[in-house]
């Protein structure tokens, strides 16, 4: 009796640990992107309409270029920023479509904000660099 009651406990315990790590999916709503030295990530807005969609390519020294494609009517600002952090300088300009783009060296791998501007409207984009 007591090696069914011990059989029964391990299979309890076995099945606890698979239904713990299957809901770890209802506990995390909305991950955030997670981009790498030599990656590009791809972002857009939600709360800016007509939606902007952003480009966050970094190279392997962590240097980020950022490029904005925004309408025409649209005149974005963008901040980078490392969550809790003050911006970093970035080398702006525009190309030949109109679209925005930066440059500049990011500081440390962890979390970090886009921030893009229209008029009064702001919208954060939170994103993770890993190392």
């Amino acid at each position: 009796m007591s090696t069914r009651v011990i059989a029964l406990s391990i299979l309890a315990l076995v099945l606890g640990f698979i239904v713990l790590m299957a809901s770890v999916t209802f506990f995390v709503r909305d991950p955030l992107p997670i981009v790498g030295a030599n990656q590009t990530l791809l972002l857009h807005t939600v709360e800016i309409q007509p939606q902007i969609r952003t480009a966050v390519a970094i190279d392997g020294g962590y240097r980020v270029d950022v490029t904005v494609e925004h309408a025409e009517t649209q005149d974005p600002h963008a901040q980078l920023r490392p969550t809790g952090g003050s911006e970093i300088t970035l080398d702006t300009g525009t190309d030949s479509t109109g679209a925005w783009s930066g440059s500049g060296q990011m500081t440390r791998p962890g979390r970090w904000e886009l921030v893009l501007t229209v008029g009064p409207t702001r919208e954060v984009i939170p994103f993770i660099v890993r190392e």
